[in-house]
C-alpha cells in the first residue's frame, strides 16, 4: 500500500540546494538531495528525520500511518518534507515509491531504514505466522527499501544507505529468537550490500541500538525497578534517546566525515554490548515472559503505536 500527496510547490524552487558540499541540480529545476526516513512517523523514525532536516537534505517521511506530526516539526524548523504512508513489506509498494519521491522531490542521496517490530514470543510458542510478522517488517522491509533505492542510486554512482539493527543481533533476548534472527540477518545483509555496491559509490552501514526511551517503552521505563535496572546496565549510566540514534545516522550519511566508512554495525548502546548482564529487561518488563500473545505485536519507532512495552531494544 502506498498513498502518496499531491507534488508540493516547494519542491520547484528555482535556487540550486547544497548537500554536503556538493549541488544537486535537475535539468529543469533544482532540487534538494532527499533522505528518504522509514518508520519516521515517531521515536526513532521521527528524530532520524529531523537531524537529517538539520543537515540539509530534504525528507521524504516513510510510514505504516501518518507522518502528518512529523512532517509538521519539520516544516515548522524550516525543513523541505513529504510523507508517504507505505507497508515496507510490500515490494511493488515501497518501488512504486521510491520512483515517486524521485519523480516529486528528487534524488535520493540516504536512506534511513529505522522501522521495525518486537514482537516477544517464547520460542516454543513461536509459529510461522509470527516469526514471518517480525522478520517480514525488520530484515525484509529493509531489504526491499535498499533494494529499490540502490538502483536509483547506482545510476548515479553516489549514496549512503544506513539500517537500524539492534544489539539483539548479536545477544539473545527471552522470548526474541525471532526478533534477534532477523536483526543478526539485516547486519549481515548490510555487509554483504556494502561489498557490492561500494564499487558503485553507494556506501551501506548499520546501526544497532541499546535500549532507547520512546513512545513505545515510555510507560515500561517508567516503572522505576525497569527504568533504574536499564540505566544500571550501560557503563554510561542512562538509557538512550532517539537523538542518539540520529546522531549516529547523520554522521553515517555523511559524505565527508564518513566518506571511508562502509560495511560496519555500528553499537550505540550506551556500552551495554561490552558485557549484556544486569538490565534484566525479560523478568522486569511486562513484555517477557509476562506475554498475551493475542496482543503483543508492537511497531516500534518509528513505526506505528504498539499495543504492549517494545522489547529489550528500540529498533
Amino acid at each position: 500500500m502506498l498513498t502518496s500527496p499531491p507534488v508540493d510547490a516547494e519542491y520547484r524552487a528555482s535556487e540550486t540546494h547544497q548537500q554536503g558540499g556538493a549541488a544537486v541540480t535537475d535539468s529543469l529545476v533544482s532540487m534538494p538531495a532527499v533522505a528518504l526516513v522509514t518508520g519516521a512517523a515517531q521515536g526513532m523514525g521521527a528524530a532520524v528525520a529531523a537531524r537529517l532536516a538539520q543537515d540539509g537534505f530534504a525528507i521524504a517521511a516513510v510510514d505504516v500511518k501518518s507522518c502528518d506530526t512529523t512532517l509538521r516539526a519539520l516544516r515548522v524548523a524550516g525543513g523541505l518534507a513529504k510523507g508517504y504512508v507505505c507497508d515496507v513489506q510490500d515490494w511493488a509498494a515501497v518501488g512504486l515509491m521510491c520512483q515517486t519521491i524521485e519523480d516529486q522531490q528528487g534524488p535520493i542521496a540516504a536512506v534511513a531504514s529505522v522501522a521495525g517490530v518486537w514482537e516477544g514470543v517464547p520460542f516454543l510458542e513461536l509459529d510461522p505466522t509470527t516469526w514471518s510478522r517480525v522478520v517480514d517488517v525488520n530484515l525484509t522491509g529493509s531489504f526491499n527499501v535498499c533494494r529499490h533505492t540502490a538502483e536509483h542510486m547506482a545510476a548515479r554512482k553516489s549514496g549512503a544507505i544506513v539500517c537500524v539493527a539492534s544489539n539483539a543481533a548479536y545477544m539473545a533476548w527471552l522470548g526474541g529468537a525471532h526478533y534477534s534472527a532477523s536483526k543478526a540477518g539485516l547486519v549481515g545483509l548490510v555487509r554483504a550490500m556494502a561489498l557490492e555496491l561500494g564499487p558503485l559509490g553507494i556506501r551501506v552501514n548499520a546501526i544497532a541500538p541499546g535500549t532507547v526511551r520512546t513512545p513505545a517503552n515510555e510507560d515500561d521505563l517508567a516503572d522505576p525497578e525497569v527504568g533504574t535496572a536499564q540505566a544500571r546496565a550501560c557503563p554510561l549510566g542512562r538509557v538512550g534517546t532517539p537523538d542518539d540514534i540520529a546522531d549516529a545516522v547523520s554522521f553515517l550519511t555523511d559524505n565527508k566525515r564518513a566518506s571511508w566508512v562502509t560495511g560496519i554495525t555500528m553499537l550505540v548502546d550506551g556500552g551495554f554490548g561490552t558485557h549484556g548482564e544486569g538490565a534484566d529487561f525479560a523478568s522486569a518488563s511486562s513484555t517477557v515472559p509476562r506475554l498475551d500473545t493475542t496482543s503483543a505485536l508492537t511497531l516500534l519507532p518509528g513505526g506505528a503505536a504498539g499495543h504492549r512495552p517494545a522489547g529489550p531494544n528500540q529498533s
